[in-house]
């Protein structure tokens, strides 16, 4: 008996912290569309009214049995919340038995409202053909950010046709403690029609549990045209509140099962503490009155639910005739992002619709191929990889090629672009790596501005706002012995707006882009460097607007190391544009000793990187440069016989590299030459 009662705590107390923290985001959601301006209150007020008591009234829609196609598009980045075809067919069971008062738990129903408790008639079913008359399992699964959920019109980008299939998003995690949510028929778009819900409330199986099991019944009620039985908002013990359906009672709503005396709102009158569109978390029931509700709704235009459940419908989706035999949708995840030349990333199927026979795994920038189920590629260059999977049966074949993959240039024995200003070359290239967002912009040469000379790389925020990080890969730097030693760039940046939180971060990794270490990370008011904010676009600095950064890295002497400059946007924007420029690895030394001179400073040399010709600028007269490879050999000596402060060289007999500059025998200065 002790045992039994611990088992109930535990048990309590876990369906306690569920209805404290998370809830349906119903209210959320539309406070969402009316600030957006895509639903008006009229067309809400409308729907909500909408009822059996209508011109349906005369139909015997009570009686009438319903089958509704149903898809669900997994979005995932590889984890847990990709779940199962198992888990999903569970979830399935879960709402027909609600919706059809087989529900294990309904013989708990209390005797006040056991005769109102309904079998729904309403069943539903994973669709075998997708709108274009194609096999499908019922099941989509997408590798995509999108399933950290914000609710946006543009997170939806997999929705099928809402009258042809109820579209259920399972994601990872939702803003506003929320475990799901959904709108009204007929008060959004195609696109937005659908169900989101977390994948650990899908089901009884898999991430989910049994007291969790009876969410997505919750959203389909809505999805049907249900509010919350205390009305239409998601707050529950606030006020009495009626939700349109005549026999379900008057009441504030509640979070805990009161089973005894569940009486608020009306003297002598029991509240429907165990309805699926109550918070408690002992809901077992729809009423009758809620099943004429969904009746009307699936016989509506109005709310566009009217086609779902025809026949012609249960064929075009393979309801009705059902196609058994599919062949294969392509997805794979892969172990890292981010590798070097000469080394191997593992991929692994996650195609899904049908069983796959056949696998080939190629890509542009890999010396091989492969056929097995998980594959592995190794890559000679580097670059930008575009991978792709090839998977095939008895019945089709389908491919997929994704293009996130960034391949490091190969750590060498000697320091390589120590300086980078993009005055010279195509950026990105093969060693300067861009990585490029699913939306908007990414880094981008700028002709038009720079810190020094006249190019710089930008981000154009304003115009094409990215929606995810943007990044910047540089090839590898190897540091011998440097104490101190330290990264110096510049940027400009203006804050659009106060409270707008763009950040720009700079990362340094020593094993080939595995793990990132952040050196650098400024965001809003602190990143700004104009002292001020601009409502409109910032397209050209003010000298005195370039902010430089010196950041110390001598911890990681003697390690070939690699930098990210990563800029991400606030993603409640709207945002400005950042400029960056002069990247410079300061303190620099080769095996014989050369190290840049940086307290006398009393010259300057441009352009750097220099292709042709190069500049010289001194305070005091110039009477020779010397200049030195870095593995410290001569490489020529030009000789002035003049009082000039100002010199300009050819280098058309120079090969390309880094270089030591020493002038009038004392001052040294790094030099790349493209």
């Amino acid at each position: 008996m002790k045992k039994y009662f611990l088992v109930l705590i535990i048990f309590f107390l876990s369906i306690t912290y569920y209805n404290a923290q998370l809830k349906c985001d119903f209210n959320n959601a539309y406070n969402y569309l009316f600030s957006s301006k895509l639903l008006s209150k009229l067309k809400f007020d409308s729907i909500l009214n909408l009822s059996n008591n209508s011109s349906l009234a005369s139909k015997n829609i009570s009686t009438t049995s319903y089958t509704i196609p149903v898809v669900f598009h997994v979005l995932h980045l590889g984890g847990s919340e990709n779940i199962s075809d198992a888990q999903i067919a569970n979830a399935i069971t879960c709402m027909n038995e609600d919706f059809q008062k087989l529900n294990a738990d309904n013989v708990n129903v209390v005797p006040e409202f056991t005769a109102l408790s309904a079998d729904c008639e309403i069943k539903f079913v994973l669709a075998s053909k997708d709108e274009n008359g194609k096999c499908t399992n019922g099941i989509t699964r997408h590798y995509t950010t999108l399933t950290n959920w914000t609710t946006n019109i543009s997170s939806y980008i997999y929705t099928w046709n809402p009258q042809m299939y109820l579209n259920i998003y399972v994601v990872k995690s939702m803003g506003n403690g929320a475990a799901g949510y959904t709108f009204l028929p007929g008060t959004v778009s195609y696109a937005m029609d659908a169900i989101v819900v977390l994948n650990d409330y899908v089901g009884k199986i898999g991430t989910s549990t049994g007291y969790k099991s009876h969410t997505l019944s919750h959203e389909a009620g809505h999805w049907l045209n249900l509010q919350h039985v205390w009305g239409s908002n998601n707050n529950p013990g606030v006020a009495c509140g009626d939700d349109g359906v005549s026999d379900t009672p008057i009441t504030k709503g509640w979070q805990m099962c009161n089973l005894t005396n569940p009486i608020i709102c009306t003297p002598g009158i029991k509240e429907n503490v165990q309805n699926f569109m109550e918070y408690a978390y002992c809901s077992n029931m729809f009423t009758i009155g809620q099943k004429n509700r969904m009746h009307a709704a699936l016989n509506s235009p109005i709310a566009g639910r009217d086609n779902i459940s025809t026949a012609t419908n249960l064929i075009n989706t393979g309801v009705i005739n059902p196609t058994l035999n599919c062949s294969p949708i392509a997805e794979y995840r892969s172990t890292t992002s981010v590798t070097c030349v000469g080394n191997t990333i593992n991929f692994i199927d996650q195609s899904y619709n049908a069983p796959v026979n056949n696998w080939q795994w190629t890509s542009n920038l890999a010396s091989n191929t492969s056929s097995n189920a998980n594959g592995a590629l190794t890559f000679t260059n580097s670059g930008i990889a575009s991978i792709k999977l090839k998977v095939s049966n008895s019945i089709g074949a389908d491919s997929i090629s994704k293009t996130f993959f960034v391949v490091l240039s190969a750590p060498t024995n000697t320091t390589v672009g120590v300086t980078q200003s993009f005055e010279q070359g195509v950026f990105p290239n093969s060693n300067w790596i861009f990585t490029s967002p699913s939306f908007g912009g990414a880094f981008k040469t700028n002709t038009t501005t720079a810190a020094t000379g006249t190019n710089c790389v930008w981000v154009n925020n304003y115009f094409d706002s990215p929606n995810e990080a943007v990044n910047i890969y540089s090839p590898a730097y190897v540091f011998n012995n440097l104490a101190p030693a330290s990264l110096e760039f510049k940027y400009a940046y203006a804050q659009s707006q106060p409270g707008n939180n763009d950040k720009l971060s700079v990362l340094i990794s020593t094993n080939c882009g595995t793990t990132w270490t952040t050196i650098f990370s400024k965001s809003g008011a602190l990143l700004n460097s104009t002292g001020t904010t601009y409502s409109g676009a910032y397209t050209i600095p003010y000298p005195q607007e370039w902010q430089t950064v010196n950041i110390d890295i001598s911890a990681f002497s003697n390690k070939a190391v690699y930098f990210k400059f990563e800029f991400t946007p606030d993603v409640n924007g709207p945002g400005n544009n950042v400029f960056i420029d002069d990247i410079n690895i300061n303190g620099i030394q080769d095996a014989v000793g050369f190290k840049e001179n940086l307290v006398q400073n009393n010259i300057s040399l441009y352009p750097n990187p220099a292709k042709n010709t190069l500049t010289i600028e001194m305070k005091e007269n110039i009477s020779q440069l010397e200049l030195f490879s870095v593995d410290g050999k001569l490489i020529e000596t030009f000789k002035f016989n003049n009082d000039k402060n100002k010199e300009t060289l050819e280098l058309t007999n120079i090969k390309p590299g880094l270089y030591f500059a020493k002038i009038n025998s004392k001052e040294i200065k790094k030099l790349l030459i493209d």
